[in-house]
């Protein structure tokens, strides 16, 4: 990898040295323990859970059922025999906002930046929180900067670690997926990758152009009119939003020389991504497809996200 994506995953990522990991969606909760030395997989616990338990959202409570959700932590702690109390957590997509700001200069202080950086967002969204909580990191750019920051709500993270030290565990580090996938992208031969990530309420798109993080794109979808809620339910919508995000910000970059990465918290994308191909002339690579960790697809796929945090 090189300086800009190793920078990336350190900042969001820090501290890098944890060995546990756990991801909760709305329809799932997965685990991952990984060895000390090596840092290969020694266990790991992906379960589904029942609709409504958890509801991810930037705004609201998330956490709807706890006592549900504590029952399946329980199964998953048992089964992966735990030893250290510090975690990496991934929380859902929805329950944050990420964006990307140019800059010509920026001020040395952090507090001036902070008060910089909060202003541009304000521009940007019609409600602002009081609780907002913001990480952001700075990258040059051309005879300026890039800041790449992460807007969570101090009660929404909260409720995750709260959750967790009923169990006497410390959340050391909280990202979304997207963050967690970055680290699994090989962005140290690849200069323009594009990233599609799918859960069962929303997708989400990055784009990388010259191995700088120059967008990101949320879209939250409604499986419930739209059909069973397989990922074919809402194929076209995501096509859609692909090319947008090509057309509007991939301004030449040939497609045939971008890497095209595809995952799904849900599974079952293989015709998801056959027809992909062939609407955008490219090829699709899921992003676990190159980890030897000794799972099968499906659950490297569900995985990934924390994997990407403890590898």
């Amino acid at each position: 990898m090189n300086l800009f994506w190793n920078k990336f995953i350190e900042f969001f990522s820090a501290p890098p040295e944890l060995f546990s990991g756990f991801s909760i969606s709305s329809h799932c909760i997965c685990g991952v323990r990984v060895s000390a030395k090596g840092k290969s997989v020694v266990d790991f616990y992906a379960s589904d859970i029942p609709e409504g338990v958890v509801q991810p959202s930037f705004i609201e409570k998330n956490i709807i059922e706890p006592e549900v959700l504590k029952e399946e932590f329980s199964k998953a702690a048992r089964k992966m025999r735990l030893n250290g109390k510090d975690i990496a957590l991934i929380f859902p997509e929805l329950s944050q906002k990420t964006f990307t700001f140019s800059f010509d200069s920026l001020p040395g202080g952090s507090r001036e930046r902070e008060q910089i950086i909060r202003f541009r967002i304000k521009k940007r969204m019609p409600f602002f929180p009081e609780d907002a909580r913001i990480s952001y990191d700075l990258f040059p750019k051309d005879s300026g900067l890039r800041a790449v920051v992460i807007l969570t709500r101090t009660n929404i993270i909260k409720e995750y670690e709260e959750f967790f030290l009923r169990f006497g565990f410390n959340v050391r580090t909280a990202v979304p997926p997207s963050v967690g996938l970055i680290n699994l992208l090989d962005a140290g031969s690849e200069k323009n990758c594009f990233l599609l990530n799918i859960e069962k309420e929303s997708f989400s798109l990055s784009l990388y152009k010259d191995s700088e993080f120059i967008l990101y794109r949320q879209k939250r979808f409604d499986f419930e009119t739209g059909g069973t809620g397989s990922i074919q339910d809402k194929m076209e919508d995501v096509f859609e939003e692909v090319e947008k995000t090509l057309n509007f910000s991939a301004e030449g970059l040939d497609r045939r020389e971008m890497k095209f990465w595809i995952r799904s918290g849900m599974g079952g994308h293989d015709r998801f991504i056959e027809k992909a191909e062939k609407k955008f002339e490219c090829s699709f690579h899921k992003i676990g497809s190159s980890l030897d960790v000794g799972l099968n697809p499906e659950e490297t796929d569900r995985l990934s996200p924390v994997l990407g945090v403890l590898l």
